[in-house]
């Protein structure tokens, strides 16, 4: 591996020092990266080679992830674990958003994440939805819907949970205890060799509930990137298959479903599954 400032120029030196004339060329989003300038330079510089994407092939190899990989996600995991812990300590009513999300972030940060990411929906705001923090003051009694999503030696990992400061309604415990019936069926639907991980959404009455968890996705693998293959409950998602890192997730938030998050990972193995973090389906409350 070589860092060069003129990918094709690069190419061309390292193939005429080792001496190559490839015959065929494996090509990953090559294209989608380069500008039109160095697509033709390269272009013309293997213009004797048969150039394949080999895109799909790629993503089929870190479908599984090695235990290497599996223990540098389990340790971004408990990285996200510690940020909300910290989210949980020092959330306080009339504190505003971004404030708090300042001291998760620096708690991820301490421990050596390299990127973090952070979102929020509130039950205040029900059209809204899981975005940015913002100079909002934090209210007591509300449901605060809490995504946060880190990158520790580039393995992406996501956790999300529900907070409320103070008292629940009997709304918002309405709302949560049909999260966690949803998020239960779901963990349920993860199975080895299945591949219709959705099947279960048809038997949702309330369109609003099935709208909200298609639109924020019910989940998918993690690992270099933050979203990668399978994504759970869509067409042609793949099957099921020992040694993959999922992230389930279940999100609520919309006047006509209620406000709500369970997000947690997975180790998909041959007698099930096996959670990344401590599992943490409750609301959860915290003292102001």
């Amino acid at each position: 591996m070589r860092s060069v400032g003129q990918f094709a120029q690069g190419l061309g030196d390292a193939l005429k020092a080792r001496e190559l004339k490839p015959k065929r060329v494996g090509l990953v989003s090559v294209q989608e990266q380069l500008n039109i300038r160095e697509w033709n330079g390269l272009a013309k510089l293997l213009d004797s080679a048969e150039l394949c994407d080999l895109s799909d092939f790629l993503a089929s190899l870190r479908l599984v992830k090695s235990p290497a990989e599996q223990n540098l996600l389990k340790e971004t995991n408990r990285i996200l674990e510690q940020a909300l812990a910290r989210f949980e300590k020092e959330a306080r009513v009339g504190q505003k958003e971004y404030e708090v999300m300042a001291l998760v972030e620096r708690e991820a940060r301490r421990q050596g994440v390299e990127d973090f990411r952070f979102l929020i929906a509130r039950s205040s705001e029900p059209e809204v939805g899981l975005r940015p923090a913002a100079p909002f003051p934090i209210r007591k009694g509300e449901a605060l819907l809490v995504a946060v999503a880190a990158s520790y030696q580039r393995y992406w990992a996501e956790l999300g949970r529900t907070f409320c400061l103070g008292s629940p309604s009997q709304e918002l415990v309405r709302s949560h205890n049909l999260a966690k019936s949803l998020f239960r069926k779901l963990v349920d639907s993860i199975k080895v060799g299945s591949s219709d991980t959705g099947k279960w959404l048809l038997e949702i009455p309330s369109p609003a509930v099935k709208m909200c968890l298609e639109t924020y996705g019910l989940g998918n693998g993690v690992g270099l990137e933050l979203d990668e293959a399978p994504f759970l409950g869509r067409e042609g998602a793949g099957k099921i298959q020992p040694g993959m890192v999922l992230t389930l997730r279940v999100c609520l938030a919309g006047k006509e479903c209620g406000s709500a998050l369970i997000s947690q990972p997975f180790l998909v193995q041959h007698d099930g599954l096996q959670p990344l973090a401590t599992p943490v389906e409750e609301l959860v409350l915290v003292e102001s």
